[in-house]
């Protein structure tokens, strides 16, 4: 019992040791980023073009606007920061007056750009593609 406490208080102090920042203040970090994105819109659509069957007067697209992501984008920590676009893709079926109504689907996700090319997609900010 002893040796499994010993050994997990090594691992945290390794994780904490992991963590921690050599030198200086992080807020004065220098943050290597991309150009933002120039036809985001028009990627984002043709994105779900290319990746949806059917009628395209049932969909709609909210596009927000890029904001510098958090992730580095290219493989190491090392690398450039890109920027993420939040969209929220809404899909209707069905027709007023039907017995079933009208169903609206939402989902949110995330575009990940690096300057005009998407990077990854995912469901929340806070994961990195």
């Amino acid at each position: 019992m002893r040796s499994a406490s010993v050994g997990f208080a090594a691992l945290v102090a390794l994780w904490l040791a992991g963590c921690a920042s050599p030198g200086g203040d992080p807020k004065n970090a220098v943050v290597d980023r991309t150009r933002p994105p120039v036809d985001y819109e028009k990627s984002i659509n043709t994105f779900f073009d290319l990746r949806m069957k059917g009628s395209r007067k049932n969909r709609e697209l909210a596009i927000g606007k890029p904001e510098p992501g958090g992730c580095p984008l290219g493989g190491h920590k090392s690398s450039e920061r890109g920027w993420v676009v939040p969209v929220v893709f809404t899909t209707r079926t069905g027709k007023p007056g039907d017995k079933e109504g009208v169903q609206i689907n939402s989902k949110e996700q995330f575009f990940w750009f690096r300057e005009d090319t998407i990077y990854g997609v995912t469901p929340k900010m806070e994961l990195c593609p």
